[in-house]
Protein backbone atom coordinates (compact mmCIF):
# COMPACT_ATOMS: atom_id res chain seq x y z
CA UNK A 1 0.00 0.00 0.00
CA UNK A 2 2.85 2.29 1.06
CA UNK A 3 4.73 1.41 -2.27
CA UNK A 4 1.54 2.41 -4.36
CA UNK A 5 1.05 5.63 -2.64
CA UNK A 6 5.18 6.14 -3.43
CA UNK A 7 4.78 5.32 -7.06
CA UNK A 8 1.16 7.74 -7.30
CA UNK A 9 3.66 10.42 -5.62
CA UNK A 10 6.46 9.92 -7.98
CA UNK A 11 3.77 10.37 -11.19
CA UNK A 12 2.16 13.09 -9.84
CA UNK A 13 5.54 14.98 -9.04
CA UNK A 14 6.93 13.84 -12.78
CA UNK A 15 3.66 15.83 -14.21
CA UNK A 16 4.21 18.75 -12.56
CA UNK A 17 7.54 18.87 -13.20
CA UNK A 18 6.66 18.97 -17.01
CA UNK A 19 4.37 21.47 -16.45
CA UNK A 20 6.98 23.78 -14.85
CA UNK A 21 9.11 22.70 -17.71
CA UNK A 22 6.84 23.77 -20.87
CA UNK A 23 5.33 27.09 -18.73
CA UNK A 24 9.58 27.33 -18.48
CA UNK A 25 10.04 26.79 -21.81
CA UNK A 26 7.04 29.37 -23.09
CA UNK A 27 8.69 32.01 -20.73
CA UNK A 28 12.45 31.43 -22.21
CA UNK A 29 10.23 31.72 -26.23
CA UNK A 30 8.67 35.47 -25.08
CA UNK A 31 12.22 36.43 -23.09
CA UNK A 32 13.87 36.04 -26.66
CA UNK A 33 11.40 37.84 -28.38
CA UNK A 34 11.50 40.72 -26.18
CA UNK A 35 9.70 41.92 -23.33
CA UNK A 36 6.14 41.04 -23.24
CA UNK A 37 6.71 39.07 -26.23
CA UNK A 38 5.95 41.89 -28.73
CA UNK A 39 8.09 40.85 -31.56
CA UNK A 40 6.44 38.99 -34.31
CA UNK A 41 6.38 34.48 -33.62
CA UNK A 42 8.87 33.74 -36.43
CA UNK A 43 8.07 30.73 -37.82
CA UNK A 44 10.52 28.69 -40.56
CA UNK A 45 9.27 25.78 -42.40
CA UNK A 46 10.72 23.11 -44.19
CA UNK A 47 8.28 23.10 -46.96
CA UNK A 48 5.93 25.52 -48.28
CA UNK A 49 3.32 23.78 -47.98
CA UNK A 50 3.58 23.61 -44.02
CA UNK A 51 4.40 27.55 -44.16
CA UNK A 52 0.87 27.89 -45.76
CA UNK A 53 -0.97 25.93 -43.16
CA UNK A 54 0.74 28.22 -40.60
CA UNK A 55 0.21 31.24 -42.17
CA UNK A 56 -3.60 30.22 -42.15
CA UNK A 57 -3.59 29.46 -38.60
CA UNK A 58 -1.34 32.54 -37.24
CA UNK A 59 -3.40 34.62 -39.55
CA UNK A 60 -1.17 37.14 -40.30
CA UNK A 61 0.17 37.44 -36.44
CA UNK A 62 3.33 35.69 -37.69
CA UNK A 63 6.48 36.22 -39.66
CA UNK A 64 6.71 33.00 -41.65
CA UNK A 65 9.73 31.10 -44.23
CA UNK A 66 10.30 27.91 -46.09
CA UNK A 67 13.01 26.23 -46.86
CA UNK A 68 12.56 24.63 -50.04
CA UNK A 69 11.36 25.96 -52.98
CA UNK A 70 8.27 23.93 -54.63
CA UNK A 71 10.39 22.92 -57.81
CA UNK A 72 13.54 21.51 -55.57
CA UNK A 73 13.76 18.02 -55.14
CA UNK A 74 12.63 18.02 -51.32
CA UNK A 75 15.36 15.38 -50.74
CA UNK A 76 18.39 17.30 -52.00
CA UNK A 77 18.21 21.13 -50.62
CA UNK A 78 21.57 22.74 -50.53
CA UNK A 79 21.97 23.80 -46.26
CA UNK A 80 23.38 27.34 -47.77
CA UNK A 81 24.67 29.88 -44.77
CA UNK A 82 21.81 32.38 -45.28
CA UNK A 83 19.21 29.04 -44.37
CA UNK A 84 20.85 28.36 -40.85
CA UNK A 85 21.05 32.51 -40.50
CA UNK A 86 17.17 32.26 -40.62
CA UNK A 87 17.00 29.29 -38.19
CA UNK A 88 19.37 31.20 -35.90
CA UNK A 89 16.51 32.81 -34.09
CA UNK A 90 13.12 31.14 -35.21
CA UNK A 91 10.66 30.50 -32.22
CA UNK A 92 9.85 27.29 -34.25
CA UNK A 93 10.85 24.87 -36.93
CA UNK A 94 8.30 23.18 -38.88
CA UNK A 95 9.45 20.11 -40.33
CA UNK A 96 8.11 16.31 -41.63
CA UNK A 97 9.90 14.85 -39.27
CA UNK A 98 10.76 11.57 -40.95
CA UNK A 99 13.92 11.31 -42.47
CA UNK A 100 13.36 13.48 -45.79
CA UNK A 101 14.73 16.76 -44.72
CA UNK A 102 17.62 15.19 -44.15
CA UNK A 103 19.75 17.87 -44.88
CA UNK A 104 17.80 19.90 -42.10
CA UNK A 105 20.36 18.46 -39.04
CA UNK A 106 23.14 20.60 -40.73
CA UNK A 107 21.18 23.91 -41.09
CA UNK A 108 19.89 23.13 -37.45
CA UNK A 109 23.94 22.39 -36.52
CA UNK A 110 25.07 25.54 -37.70
CA UNK A 111 22.25 27.40 -36.83
CA UNK A 112 22.70 26.66 -32.83
CA UNK A 113 19.46 27.50 -31.70
CA UNK A 114 18.31 25.28 -28.79
CA UNK A 115 14.99 26.25 -28.80
CA UNK A 116 13.96 24.96 -31.93
CA UNK A 117 15.89 21.13 -31.53
CA UNK A 118 13.98 17.77 -31.62
CA UNK A 119 12.70 17.83 -28.41
CA UNK A 120 12.06 20.85 -27.46
CA UNK A 121 9.69 23.67 -27.21
CA UNK A 122 9.67 24.99 -30.59
CA UNK A 123 10.49 21.83 -32.73
CA UNK A 124 7.60 20.96 -34.90
CA UNK A 125 7.03 17.41 -36.61
CA UNK A 126 4.19 17.74 -38.36
CA UNK A 127 3.73 13.66 -39.39
CA UNK A 128 3.20 12.48 -36.29
CA UNK A 129 -0.28 10.49 -35.77
CA UNK A 130 -0.14 10.22 -39.62
CA UNK A 131 -0.94 6.64 -41.10
CA UNK A 132 2.70 6.11 -42.82
CA UNK A 133 2.53 3.92 -45.92
CA UNK A 134 5.35 1.72 -47.57
CA UNK A 135 6.68 1.91 -44.17
CA UNK A 136 9.85 -0.93 -45.74
CA UNK A 137 10.14 -4.66 -43.76
CA UNK A 138 14.21 -3.99 -44.14
CA UNK A 139 16.45 -1.74 -44.11
CA UNK A 140 19.55 -1.77 -46.84
CA UNK A 141 21.23 0.74 -48.86
CA UNK A 142 20.98 -1.95 -51.74
CA UNK A 143 17.64 -0.67 -51.62
CA UNK A 144 18.42 2.81 -52.87
CA UNK A 145 16.57 6.04 -50.89
CA UNK A 146 15.01 4.39 -48.05
CA UNK A 147 12.64 6.23 -45.83
CA UNK A 148 13.04 4.16 -42.56
CA UNK A 149 9.97 5.27 -40.95
CA UNK A 150 7.68 4.80 -44.68
CA UNK A 151 7.09 6.83 -47.28
CA UNK A 152 7.48 10.87 -46.27
CA UNK A 153 5.84 12.61 -49.81
CA UNK A 154 2.70 13.71 -46.48
CA UNK A 155 1.45 16.55 -48.50
CA UNK A 156 0.51 14.42 -51.08
CA UNK A 157 -2.64 13.54 -49.21
CA UNK A 158 -5.41 16.11 -47.98
CA UNK A 159 -5.85 13.34 -45.14
CA UNK A 160 -2.78 13.89 -43.59
CA UNK A 161 -2.98 17.81 -44.54
CA UNK A 162 -5.58 17.91 -41.73
CA UNK A 163 -3.20 16.00 -39.29
CA UNK A 164 -0.29 18.70 -40.37
CA UNK A 165 -2.71 21.61 -39.48
CA UNK A 166 -2.94 19.71 -36.02
CA UNK A 167 0.74 19.63 -35.05
CA UNK A 168 1.21 23.05 -35.98
CA UNK A 169 -1.36 24.62 -33.75
CA UNK A 170 -0.25 22.02 -31.25
CA UNK A 171 3.47 23.58 -31.59
CA UNK A 172 1.89 27.16 -31.48
CA UNK A 173 0.27 26.51 -28.37
CA UNK A 174 3.15 25.27 -26.78
CA UNK A 175 4.98 28.46 -28.33
CA UNK A 176 2.49 31.11 -27.53
CA UNK A 177 -0.46 29.55 -24.86
CA UNK A 178 -1.78 32.81 -24.39
CA UNK A 179 -2.91 32.73 -27.81
CA UNK A 180 -3.76 29.08 -27.34
CA UNK A 181 -8.18 30.32 -28.02
CA UNK A 182 -7.41 32.10 -31.05
CA UNK A 183 -5.19 29.42 -32.88
CA UNK A 184 -7.71 26.58 -32.42
CA UNK A 185 -10.12 28.57 -33.65
CA UNK A 186 -8.19 29.11 -36.72
CA UNK A 187 -7.08 25.58 -36.91
CA UNK A 188 -11.19 24.25 -36.61
CA UNK A 189 -11.87 26.33 -39.71
CA UNK A 190 -8.74 24.73 -41.62
CA UNK A 191 -10.06 21.10 -40.89
CA UNK A 192 -13.70 22.43 -42.05
CA UNK A 193 -12.06 23.84 -45.24
CA UNK A 194 -10.40 21.10 -45.86
CA UNK A 195 -13.09 18.71 -45.02
CA UNK A 196 -15.70 20.30 -47.64
CA UNK A 197 -12.80 21.09 -50.54
CA UNK A 198 -12.72 16.99 -50.17
CA UNK A 199 -16.28 15.55 -50.01
CA UNK A 200 -18.35 18.99 -50.63
CA UNK A 201 -21.11 20.66 -48.78
CA UNK A 202 -23.86 18.39 -48.80
CA UNK A 203 -22.16 15.26 -47.05
CA UNK A 204 -20.21 17.38 -45.01
CA UNK A 205 -23.58 18.76 -43.45
CA UNK A 206 -25.44 15.51 -43.43
CA UNK A 207 -22.27 13.30 -41.53
CA UNK A 208 -19.91 15.71 -40.39
CA UNK A 209 -16.10 15.28 -41.90
CA UNK A 210 -14.46 13.32 -39.25
CA UNK A 211 -16.42 10.60 -39.99
CA UNK A 212 -16.38 10.84 -43.72
CA UNK A 213 -12.52 11.32 -43.13
CA UNK A 214 -12.60 7.91 -41.36
CA UNK A 215 -14.78 5.74 -43.86
CA UNK A 216 -11.79 7.42 -46.61
CA UNK A 217 -9.47 6.10 -44.57
CA UNK A 218 -10.34 2.86 -43.62
CA UNK A 219 -11.57 2.35 -47.53
CA UNK A 220 -15.49 2.17 -46.48
CA UNK A 221 -16.82 5.58 -47.94
CA UNK A 222 -17.50 4.39 -51.82
CA UNK A 223 -19.70 1.26 -50.63
CA UNK A 224 -21.21 3.44 -48.16
CA UNK A 225 -22.40 6.31 -50.57
CA UNK A 226 -23.63 3.56 -52.69
CA UNK A 227 -26.57 3.46 -50.00
CA UNK A 228 -30.06 4.54 -51.39
CA UNK A 229 -30.71 8.05 -49.86
CA UNK A 230 -34.49 10.24 -51.09
CA UNK A 231 -34.98 8.77 -54.18
CA UNK A 232 -31.15 8.59 -55.51
CA UNK A 233 -27.70 7.35 -53.52
CA UNK A 234 -25.72 8.98 -51.53
CA UNK A 235 -22.59 8.87 -53.74
CA UNK A 236 -25.58 11.66 -55.75
CA UNK A 237 -24.25 14.30 -52.71
CA UNK A 238 -20.59 13.91 -53.24
CA UNK A 239 -18.98 16.59 -54.30
CA UNK A 240 -15.15 18.55 -53.19
CA UNK A 241 -12.11 16.76 -54.83
CA UNK A 242 -13.53 13.36 -54.68
CA UNK A 243 -16.07 13.98 -57.13
CA UNK A 244 -13.99 15.68 -59.45
CA UNK A 245 -11.67 13.00 -59.69
CA UNK A 246 -14.33 10.34 -60.26
CA UNK A 247 -12.98 10.09 -63.74
CA UNK A 248 -9.76 8.58 -63.14
CA UNK A 249 -10.56 6.80 -59.81
CA UNK A 250 -9.35 3.13 -60.95
CA UNK A 251 -7.16 4.20 -63.28
CA UNK A 252 -3.85 2.14 -63.90
CA UNK A 253 -0.65 4.88 -63.90
CA UNK A 254 3.06 4.43 -63.81
CA UNK A 255 4.70 7.03 -61.74
CA UNK A 256 8.41 8.13 -61.66
CA UNK A 257 9.05 8.04 -57.89
CA UNK A 258 7.10 7.14 -55.34
CA UNK A 259 5.93 11.18 -54.65
CA UNK A 260 2.41 10.43 -55.37
CA UNK A 261 1.80 7.26 -52.94
CA UNK A 262 -0.96 9.34 -50.46
CA UNK A 263 -2.45 10.84 -52.96
CA UNK A 264 -3.01 7.79 -55.23
CA UNK A 265 -4.55 6.01 -51.66
CA UNK A 266 -6.99 8.95 -51.41
CA UNK A 267 -8.40 9.28 -54.72
CA UNK A 268 -8.64 5.38 -55.78
CA UNK A 269 -5.12 5.42 -58.50
CA UNK A 270 -3.00 2.08 -58.66
CA UNK A 271 0.11 2.95 -59.55
CA UNK A 272 1.27 0.02 -61.55
CA UNK A 273 4.68 0.39 -61.34
CA UNK A 274 7.88 2.89 -60.90
CA UNK A 275 10.60 4.67 -63.58
CA UNK A 276 12.94 4.93 -61.10
CA UNK A 277 14.27 0.88 -60.08
CA UNK A 278 14.79 1.70 -56.66
CA UNK A 279 13.95 4.99 -54.59
CA UNK A 280 16.56 7.90 -55.72
CA UNK A 281 18.69 5.56 -58.27
CA UNK A 282 18.34 6.45 -61.70
CA UNK A 283 16.82 4.38 -63.85
CA UNK A 284 19.00 1.79 -66.37
CA UNK A 285 19.06 1.15 -69.68
CA UNK A 286 17.62 -2.50 -68.54
CA UNK A 287 14.94 -1.26 -66.55
CA UNK A 288 13.70 1.17 -68.65
CA UNK A 289 12.87 -1.52 -71.07
CA UNK A 290 11.45 -3.26 -68.84
CA UNK A 291 9.05 -0.79 -67.74
CA UNK A 292 8.66 0.01 -71.46
CA UNK A 293 7.04 -4.04 -71.74
CA UNK A 294 5.15 -3.24 -68.91
CA UNK A 295 3.25 -0.27 -69.72
CA UNK A 296 2.56 -1.96 -73.33
CA UNK A 297 0.98 -5.20 -71.89
CA UNK A 298 -1.20 -3.37 -69.35
CA UNK A 299 -2.05 -0.89 -71.74
CA UNK A 300 -1.15 1.91 -69.12
CA UNK A 301 -1.60 5.54 -70.90
CA UNK A 302 -0.81 7.74 -67.74
CA UNK A 303 2.58 8.29 -66.30
CA UNK A 304 3.04 11.02 -63.13
CA UNK A 305 6.56 12.62 -63.20
CA UNK A 306 7.37 15.38 -59.94
CA UNK A 307 8.42 18.33 -62.30
CA UNK A 308 11.81 18.63 -60.57
CA UNK A 309 12.79 15.35 -62.44
CA UNK A 310 14.91 15.02 -65.42
CA UNK A 311 12.71 14.09 -68.49
CA UNK A 312 14.85 12.32 -70.67
CA UNK A 313 13.92 8.80 -69.32
CA UNK A 314 9.97 9.76 -69.01
CA UNK A 315 9.69 11.24 -72.94
CA UNK A 316 11.57 8.80 -73.94
CA UNK A 317 9.51 6.14 -72.34
CA UNK A 318 6.48 8.18 -73.84
CA UNK A 319 7.83 8.10 -77.91
CA UNK A 320 8.21 4.63 -77.28
CA UNK A 321 5.06 3.44 -75.74
CA UNK A 322 2.26 6.39 -76.74
CA UNK A 323 1.97 7.15 -72.52
CA UNK A 324 1.39 10.54 -71.43
CA UNK A 325 3.84 11.46 -69.38
CA UNK A 326 2.19 14.42 -67.21
CA UNK A 327 5.03 16.59 -65.51
CA UNK A 328 3.50 18.36 -62.10
CA UNK A 329 4.96 19.94 -59.00
CA UNK A 330 4.90 17.95 -55.95
CA UNK A 331 5.13 21.13 -53.59
CA UNK A 332 3.35 24.63 -53.23
CA UNK A 333 5.56 27.25 -55.33
CA UNK A 334 6.56 24.35 -58.00
CA UNK A 335 4.79 26.90 -60.22
CA UNK A 336 4.12 30.59 -59.05
CA UNK A 337 0.40 30.43 -59.00
CA UNK A 338 -0.23 27.97 -56.29
CA UNK A 339 1.03 28.88 -52.97
CA UNK A 340 -0.86 26.16 -50.95
CA UNK A 341 -2.19 22.69 -50.73
CA UNK A 342 -6.00 23.52 -51.98
CA UNK A 343 -4.45 25.38 -55.18
CA UNK A 344 -2.05 22.23 -55.54
CA UNK A 345 -4.76 19.73 -55.04
CA UNK A 346 -6.92 21.41 -57.47
CA UNK A 347 -4.47 21.69 -59.99
CA UNK A 348 -3.09 17.95 -59.91
CA UNK A 349 -6.69 16.92 -59.87
CA UNK A 350 -7.92 19.37 -63.29
CA UNK A 351 -4.56 18.47 -64.78
CA UNK A 352 -4.91 14.49 -64.44
CA UNK A 353 -8.55 14.95 -65.51
CA UNK A 354 -7.27 17.08 -68.88
CA UNK A 355 -5.04 14.14 -69.45
CA UNK A 356 -7.27 11.04 -69.48
CA UNK A 357 -9.78 13.03 -71.46
CA UNK A 358 -7.50 12.41 -74.76
CA UNK A 359 -6.28 9.23 -73.34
Amino acid sequence: MKLTKYFKTIGLSLIIALFLFSQLSAQQHRHRRGKGGNRALKIVCSFADYAAVAEFITAGKAEIHHISHGDQDPHFVPPKPSYAVLLKDADMWVTTGMDLEQWSTTLLDKARNKTIMDGEVGFVSVSDGIIKLQVPDKVSRTEGDIHTMGNPHIQTGPLNMKIVAKNITIGLMKVEPENAEFYQSRRDEYLSKMDRALFGNDLVDMFGGETLCKMLQNKTLFSFLEREFEGGKLIDRLGGWLKKALPFRGIKVMAYHKNWTYFADTFGIDVADYIEPKPGIPPSAKHVQRMIKLIKDQKIKLMLVASYFERKSPQMIENKTGIKALFLPVHATGITEITNSFQLMDYWINQINEAVKIL
